[in-house]
């Protein structure tokens, strides 16, 4: 019968081990006081969990963030989670809007050029599954959501879904309640399409506007509702103020049916000749392109969209086409531009709560220009 002496012999602890490291004991100590996933913690909260001397536990800090197994900010600490494969989400604006599918195709090869993983989901320009995902998201713990979507009543429930979950969010395009921020200053961006509508009237129709149609989408809010804030000021920066009887706000619902139709009421019910038309993206301003086709014969009109979509750029291009121009938001530049930001988030790096992408009036000029250029 063999002995079991051996089997039942008290294991060695910590002080008789000899086989047992002490400072890379304590070490591991360090990092396991760190309890829920994002758990920040000062230098006396760590020497209270650990019970490790003052000079200990600030000389291992020290080299933990170094190294990179803890990132700082200030006076608190944090596990670095990026010690490990990331895994962010992004929850898409809807796979139909020409702008939304460019920014996912950009965020998908920033993703994996950096080693990332990105779940996507489909908001589908619908408010109640936009709250469904970020709940289906907050389950999947992952590192980092990104939420673009249009509604502005849901945004504070999906910032409080994420913040319960510990999950740091980043809206793009439409600034969400209770998130980071990252995409075009929307007032500056309507600014520079207003200016546009100004030069145009005045090369093409010497001043003379007789009506400025701003193509709204209440349901998105103040931020994204000041690009038509921007278009109207800029309009004015160039050709002075218009009477308050020539500007009309039209709920176009950000897309292409609601604001043709709201267009074609307008031009049937006023015989306006010169009219120039601020659209809140390019979907509305592409409805009212295709609302203005039957009565341009007898009317001048002029219209600048928002997103530089692929759609919206090939209508510019063509010659006959009212539409003269829309403000590009460079839906190339978001994949890169958040893996930064983003980045530097998890790090716990101080960083201004909103980044913004660079915006870019095209107009006909340069549509031609790319033309003989290609």
């Amino acid at each position: 019968m063999k002995s079991t002496a051996g089997r039942n012999a008290a294991k060695p602890n910590r002080g008789t081990d000899r086989y047992v490291v002490p400072i890379v004991a304590k070490t591991i100590d360090l990092l396991d006081c760190f309890g829920a996933d994002g758990e920040a913690l000062n230098l006396k909260e760590i020497i209270q969990r650990t019970g490790l001397p003052h000079t200990t536990a600030y000389r291992i800090l020290h080299t933990l963030v170094s190294r990179d197994y803890l990132t700082q900010n200030g006076h608190l600490y944090r596990i670095n989670k990026m010690r490990r494969r990331l895994t962010f989400a992004y929850a898409n604006l809807s796979t139909h809007i020409s702008l939304a599918v460019d920014i996912e195709h950009s965020l998908r090869n920033a993703m994996a050029s950096a080693g990332i993983d990105l779940l996507v989901w489909d908001n589908d320009r619908n408010a109640d599954r936009a709250i469904q995902n970020a709940e289906e998201i907050a389950k999947r713990k992952v590192d980092l959501a990104i939420e673009f979507q249009l509604f502005e009543q849901v945004a504070p429930v999906i910032a409080d879904i994420f913040a319960r979950a510990h999950i740091p969010v980043i809206s793009v395009v439409n600034p969400h309640h209770g998130s980071l921020y990252l995409g075009v200053d929307n007032y500056r961006a309507g600014f520079s399409a207003g200016v546009a509508l100004a030069e145009y009237a005045a090369k093409y129709w010497r001043g003379k506007v007789d009506a400025l149609l701003l193509l709204e989408s209440p349901p998105a809010g103040r931020s994204v509702q000041s690009r038509l804030v921007g278009a109207w000021r800029g309009l004015e920066s160039k050709c002075g103020a218009l009477p308050q009887k020539c500007v009309h706000h039209l709920d176009s619902g950000g897309n292409k049916e609601t604001a043709m139709q709201a267009v074609q009421a307008f031009l049937r019910k006023h015989a306006t000749k010169n009219i120039l038309i601020a659209a809140i993206n390019d979907e509305a301003a592409i409805g009212a392109a295709n609302a203005s086709v039957e009565t341009r014969e007898n009317r001048k009109i002029a219209i600048v969209g928002h997103g530089g979509s692929s759609e919206m750029c090939a209508l510019i291009a063509q010659p006959k086409s009212p539409c003269i121009g829309t403000v590009s938001f460079h839906p190339e530049l978001y994949g890169p531009d958040l893996v930064t930001f983003a980045l530097r988030v998890l790090r716990g790096r101080s960083s201004a709560p909103a980044h913004y992408i660079a915006h870019e009036f095209l107009g006909k000029d340069w549509m031609m220009s790319q033309r003989k250029a290609g």
